[in-house]
């Protein structure tokens, strides 16, 4: 059976995240979100916490380095299939490493992004096998995109 990787900060991307619970049921799935928030608050099984950083923090280049080691520990346990995210920074290490083994990614634009890119929309662009954006408009930012309109 596939296995599928949720991942998403916590806060309006891990409920965007939830819409797809239907999904989520449907395959052996595992989640990954940052401590506090949601992580605490959610009643799913298989769910991993992963420390929350900020890109304008001191020790931002330590605390990423630090999520690709939790990043990778989680995709060595798991062995996911695909993964699947709506951003944000939490997201870009799993995706980087799964795509670096071969796995394929699903990046899902903020349906608050109606005409301009997210940092973590530019940052997985190039290596998701699928990347969905919620406005038309958006096609124009990211060519190789798929409109699915509102999926949330």
């Amino acid at each position: 059976m596939m296995k599928l990787c949720f991942v998403s900060s916590s806060g309006g991307h891990w409920e965007e995240l939830m819409c797809l619970k239907k999904l989520m049921t449907q395959y052996q799935s595992f989640y990954i979100t940052e401590f506090g928030g949601q992580l605490e608050d959610s009643n799913l099984e298989h769910i991993y916490g992963v420390k929350k950083i900020d890109r304008h923090e001191k020790l931002f280049i330590l605390h990423f380095v630090g999520l690709f080691f939790q990043s990778f520990k989680i995709f060595i346990i798991e062995k996911p299939d695909v993964v699947i995210t709506t951003g944000a920074l939490v997201a870009y290490p799993i995706c980087l490493i799964a795509k670096l083994f071969g796995k394929r990614i699903i990046y899902i634009e903020s349906f608050a992004r109606v005409n301009s890119k997210s940092l973590t929309g530019k940052m997985l662009y190039p290596i998701s096998d699928l990347f969905l954006v919620q406005w038309e408009d958006m096609v124009k930012l990211y060519p190789k995109a798929k409109y699915v309109g509102g999926i949330f």
